[in-house]
C-alpha cells in the first residue's frame, strides 16, 4: 500500500479519537451537571457554592452549568442565614483559674515561672518546649518558629509572645492551612478604622497606624467589578465608640466588643454598650456550640473568623486559600471546629476570599490569595495593641 492510501486511514483514526474524546467529555459533563448520585451531587453543590460565594468568580458556575442546576443548589441558602439571625449572644461566665497556678511560698522560682507560663498559655504542651528555653526565659519569651512545640490539641505552635500575651498556632487539615492567634487580653483588641481618603489600608498598615502587634481583616467593602479601593465598608463601623457608615440588614449581623471586653454577636445588640463593632455573617459559634453545619451555602474559600473563649481570650483565625499545593480554603463549619478545640464561646465569620490576611510584628504571616504581597486594601481590621511590659504575666 502506498503513502497516498495510508493518509486517509490516519485521518479517520484521528477523527474517530477526537469524536470519542468529545463523547467522553460530554458524558462526564452531563454526569457532573445532572447526576443524582449523592457523592457527585455533594461535590457539585460545593463547587457551585464556592463559585457563587465570590464576587469575581461566579462565572465558573454560570458559564458551565444551567441556571436551574445553580438555583437548585442554592435554593435554601437564604433560609439558612435567616435561621442564623439572633438578637444577641450570651456573655460567658469564666471559670476561676486553677489553684495550682496561684503563687505559693513553697514554690521555687523555676516552679513558679512554669506555673505562671502554664496559667497564661494552658494551650501549650509544656513537655514539647525545647531544652534551649530555660525557666528564666519564660516570663519574657517572645519567639517565632520554636521547633517541635505543640499545643495539647496537637497543633503546631508558631509563635509565643509572653510580653504581648499572644500565642499563634499553625492549623491545618485536609486541603487547608492557616494561622490561629490567641490574644489573652481582649481589652487590647480594637477595630482599627481606615482614615485614608483614596484607598483603604492593608492589615499590616492598619497595625502600623495603630501601634498594634497583631491584626486580621474585618469588614467587607464595596468592590464593583473587582476594582474597589477598600475604603468604603459594607455596613457600619463602630471604632472606639465612634459610629460611621450605614447599617445593613438581611444576613448581616453585628459583631464586636462591649465596654467590658466581652465579644458579642447578633442583630439586636445595643450599640451604646459596644466600643468596637462591625457587620458580617454568619455566627459560626454560639454559646460554646457550633452554630452552622456543612458549607452553609458558602463553599470552600479563604476564611477569616474572630471569636472569644469563655475566659475572654480573643481568637483570630485566618485560613489561606486558592493556592494549589498549599491551601485551597475551607468551609465555615471547619473554622468552627478549629475554634471549638480552643474553648470558643462565640465567633463570627468575617470577610474572606482575597481579603483574608494576618499581620504580626510588621509582616504578613499568612498567604493572601491576592497578587498584592501584603494583601488587599481594607476599610478596617481587628488589631491587638501591644501590652505595657509591666502587665506581663499578671
Amino acid at each position: 500500500m502506498n503513502e497516498e492510501n495510508r493518509t486517509p486511514s490516519k485521518a479517520k483514526r484521528r477523527l474517530a479519537a477526537a469524536a470519542l474524546l468529545a463523547v467522553l467529555l460530554a458524558a462526564l459533563y452531563l454526569l457532573f451537571a445532572f447526576s443524582g448520585f449523592p457523592f457527585i451531587a455533594k461535590w457539585r453543590t460545593l463547587y457551585i457554592e464556592t463559585a457563587m460565594g465570590t464576587m469575581t468568580h461566579q462565572w465558573l458556575a454560570t458559564a458551565f452549568l444551567p441556571d436551574s442546576v445553580i438555583q437548585e443548589a442554592m435554593k435554601d441558602v437564604e433560609s439558612r442565614f435567616e435561621d442564623n439571625l439572633i438578637e444577641a449572644s450570651d456573655i460567658a461566665q469564666a471559670a476561676p483559674p486553677p489553684e495550682d497556678f496561684a503563687p505559693a511560698p513553697g514554690k521555687t522560682p523555676e516552679e513558679q515561672a512554669r506555673a505562671d507560663f502554664a496559667a497564661l498559655f494552658p494551650e501549650v504542651d509544656l513537655d514539647t518546649l525545647p531544652e534551649s528555653v530555660s525557666w528564666e526565659d519564660l516570663p519574657i519569651l517572645q519567639k517565632e518558629r520554636l521547633e517541635g512545640v505543640r499545643t495539647t490539641a496537637g497543633d503546631i505552635v508558631w509563635a509565643i509572645d509572653v510580653p504581648n500575651k499572644i500565642l499563634i498556632l499553625t492549623v491545618s487539615g485536609e486541603g487547608y492551612q492557616g494561622k490561629l492567634a490567641i490574644a489573652k487580653d481582649s481589652s487590647q483588641v480594637i477595630l482599627a478604622k481606615n482614615t485614608l481618603s483614596g484607598r483603604g489600608r492593608t492589615v499590616k498598615e492598619h497595625c502600623e497606624a495603630n501601634e498594634a502587634v497583631l491584626g486580621v481583616n474585618a469588614s467587607g467593602f464595596y468592590d464593583p467589578e473587582g476594582k474597589g479601593r477598600g475604603n468604603v465598608p459594607m455596613g457600619f463601623v463602630l471604632s472606639g465608640g465612634e459610629y460611621s457608615g450605614q447599617a445593613l440588614k438581611g444576613r448581616y449581623q453585628t459583631a464586636g466588643f462591649d465596654y467590658e471586653d466581652n465579644f458579642r454577636a447578633g442583630r439586636g445588640l445595643d450599640l451604646d454598650e459596644m466600643r468596637d463593632a462591625m457587620q458580617f455573617y454568619p455566627i459560626i459559634v454560639l454559646n460554646g456550640k457550633k452554630n452552622i453545619d456543612g458549607s452553609f451555602g458558602m463553599g470552600i474559600q479563604p476564611r477569616t473568623v474572630i471569636g472569644q473563649t469563655a475566659d475572654k481570650a480573643t481568637l483570630m483565625l485566618v485560613i489561606d486559600g486558592r493556592r494549589v499545593g498549599h491551601s485551597l480554603g475551607t468551609t465555615v463549619s471547619e473554622c468552627a471546629d478549629i475554634l471549638l478545640r480552643y474553648g470558643c464561646w462565640t465567633a463570627m465569620n468575617m470577610d474572606g476570599g482575597s481579603s483574608s490576611s494576618m499581620s504580626y510584628n510588621g509582616k504578613i504571616i499568612t498567604k493572601p490569595s491576592t497578587a498584592m504581597a501584603d494583601g488587599r486594601y481594607l476599610p478596617d481590621a481587628w488589631v491587638v495593641k501591644g501590652m505595657p511590659f509591666i502587665d506581663v504575666l499578671k
